[in-house]
């Protein structure tokens, strides 16, 4: 019995062990005293909004100032650890945008100077191992995980992008419509019913090339691949397939 209930707790714990949730609160001040680059000696952190500069601010530590703009007004910075296996602490300067789409910038402190490590967008959680995983809206209806991965060289934080990235929404469907075989092929390998449960699998990121030229024609929508009733898998556009899935759209 005892054996029993110890699987039936490990069961209940997978979830939350293998997908921790990458909720992670912040108290943002503006200002702080926090010894930044491990000397044993607190510096005097500050940050103040520029005066009718739309999302500008200067963030002072000690003698020394860096400015920075964000998409809209801070509220404040926290102190993280990106890394701790060294001596640093680093500064996270926020804004919680126009409607929680919340804006970081990171800046280390060597004693010398005050140095930008990279900008993140929407909800990030610092591991303290060198790796911060960011949670972001795309397309309004789910959020992708990207990675960032401090280089200790040029301690900025790098964004490690993903072939493919995980979707995992299980809906129903309003309206039929195919999906291909491939991204770009003609081969219909099924037609989702209506009504039947599907699974929006995976998400293929635009290319570059998509990126440079957006209004290029083969770049017009992502690419999902969705799992049908019946287990079949295909490809689809986005704009194929928006109005016809319950999706649970963001506010």
């Amino acid at each position: 019995m005892k054996r029993l209930s110890i699987l039936i707790l490990f069961i209940f714990l997978i979830p939350i062990l293998f997908n921790p949730p990458l909720t992670f609160a912040f108290d943002f001040v503006q200002s702080a005293k926090v010894d930044l680059n491990g000397d044993g000696t607190a510096e005097e952190i500050s940050v103040s909004a520029i005066p009718d500069s739309y999302g500008g601010f200067v963030l002072n530590v000690d003698k020394f100032s860096i400015k920075g703009k964000l998409w809209d007004n801070i509220d404040g910075f926290a102190i993280v650890d990106v890394d701790t296996s060294d001596e640093y602490k680093e500064i996270a300067v926020h804004t919680p945008g126009p409607s929680d789409d919340d804006g970081y910038f990171i800046y280390w402190y060597d004693g010398k100077s005050i140095k930008e490590m990279g900008r993140l967008w929407r909800w990030p959680k610092f591991f303290g191992n060198g790796i911060v995983l960011v949670e972001d809206w795309i397309g309004t209806f789910w959020s992708k995980i990207d990675k960032y991965v401090l280089n200790k060289e040029t301690r900025t934080l790098r964004l490690i992008p993903q072939e493919l990235y995980y979707v995992g929404i299980e809906t129903s469907v309003i309206e039929g419509f195919p999906i291909y075989r491939a991204k770009g092929d003609s081969t219909i390998i099924t037609n989702l019913k209506p009504q039947s449960k599907v699974m929006v699998v995976l998400y293929d990121p635009p290319s570059q090339h998509c990126k440079e030229k957006p209004h290029n024609d083969e770049c017009f929508s992502d690419w999902y691949v969705i799992k049908s009733e019946e287990g079949i898998i295909g490809w689809a556009r986005f704009a194929s397939f928006r109005n016809k899935l319950y999706l649970p759209w963001a506010d």
